[in-house]
């Protein structure tokens, strides 16, 4: 008996030696991870002096500058190394290109590099902005913008990361000025101007994107039928529009309840759970899921696909049913997720 269970220890300790040697053979033959090399970004090739610029023959500014140029924009050649390590109120040595003295150099401080990029569109400031005389942090004046859409005619690309969104806009009191790392803001707004008929109850979103951030039905607010004064779109036919009483608030006309629907009073007999809906045109946010049961629908629609949906009441309200239509899985394609990418920047 002590022998056979000597041989089973021996046989264990060999396989074990097996597996150590197998083991150390594999780590020995492992390739070593990849080593990623670091790149360090370039200067941009061009940049746009905002103020006169002395020039150096040297990286010595207590030496007398060999010249000096006016605001204009510079082809560059060099920089001093790791210059985009540097932080705000730092300055940066870059050598440029000139055509009548050959390369010199300039000091410039790290948030004035960049270059001033001629643009056409109007803008959304969602808050109050402070205006600056040129797009660098350390320009900004007393006066602010309140919330209200204006028009740009460039915008500066820096690398500097704070610097994002400073756009060059027209004041009617103090001319050309910029608005500098505001986030708060929608570009590309397109000025409407006309009255716009809301036909059915239409979701009240006292911002542009308060239907992202709904969670539960008792935060949703309706507006009858009306006329509204639209003033501006969205890139994403999100409206922003007045009322007759003057209250400014926005809209998404397929946030609404459909147009052509019919009344019923029907006993729907729902076999699978079905997901609750707003409205059959509002992909997102859903409320929740229903379990299988009888409820009592009394309005009904057919999308333009053909397919047709029940207006129930439910615990979370009265909420919009597709019976036949399983829950949307993951990957599938439907008429839902074709508007929602319609309707949402994914």
């Amino acid at each position: 008996m002590q022998f056979k269970t000597r041989i089973r220890h021996v046989i264990a300790l060999v396989f074990v030696m097996m597996l150590f040697n197998l083991s150390s053979t594999v780590q020995a033959n492992a390739a070593p991870p990849p080593h990623k090399e670091f790149i360090p970004p370039k200067i941009p090739p061009v940049i746009t002096l905002l103020e006169q610029t002395p020039l150096y023959s040297t990286t010595d500014d207590s030496r007398k500058p060999f010249a000096a140029l006016t605001p204009q924009d510079v082809t560059t050649v060099d920089a001093e190394q790791a210059w985009y390590t540097k932080q705000r109120g730092e300055k940066v040595w870059i050598k440029i290109n000139t055509t009548w003295a050959g390369d010199l150099w300039m000091h410039l401080d790290y948030d004035r590099i960049g270059i001033v990029k001629p643009l056409d569109t109007n803008i959304a400031l969602l808050w109050d902005s402070y205006l600056y005389t040129q797009p660098s942090l350390s320009t900004r004046t007393d006066a602010v913008l309140a919330p209200q859409t204006v028009h740009a005619n460039a915008v500066f690309e820096s690398p500097a990361s704070y610097l994002t969104n400073s756009y060059r806009i027209e004041t009617s009191w103090l001319g050309e000025m910029w608005v500098v790392s505001q986030p708060q803001m929608l570009l590309d707004m397109e000025i409407v101007n006309q009255e716009m008929d809301l036909p059915t109850e239409t979701l009240y979103m006292e911002d542009y994107d308060t239907s992202n951030r709904l969670q539960r039905p008792s935060e949703v607010k309706l507006i009858p039928p009306q006329k509204v004064f639209a003033l501006e779109k969205t890139q994403n036919g999100v409206y922003h529009v007045r009322s007759q009483d003057g209250d400014t608030f926005w809209i998404q006309p397929d946030f609404a309840e459909p147009v052509g629907s019919e009344p019923i009073n029907e006993r729907l007999t729902l076999l699978k759970d079905v997901r609750l809906y707003l409205f059959p045109t509002m992909p997102f946010p859903t409320f929740g899921v229903l379990s299988a049961q009888t409820v009592d629908a009394f309005e009904r629609w057919t999308d333009p696909q053909g397919e047709r949906w029940y207006h129930i009441h439910t615990w979370a309200g009265d909420m919009w049913v597709q019976p036949d239509k399983p829950l949307v899985q993951r990957h599938e394609r439907t008429y839902n997720e074709a508007l929602l990418n319609r309707f949402f920047a994914t």
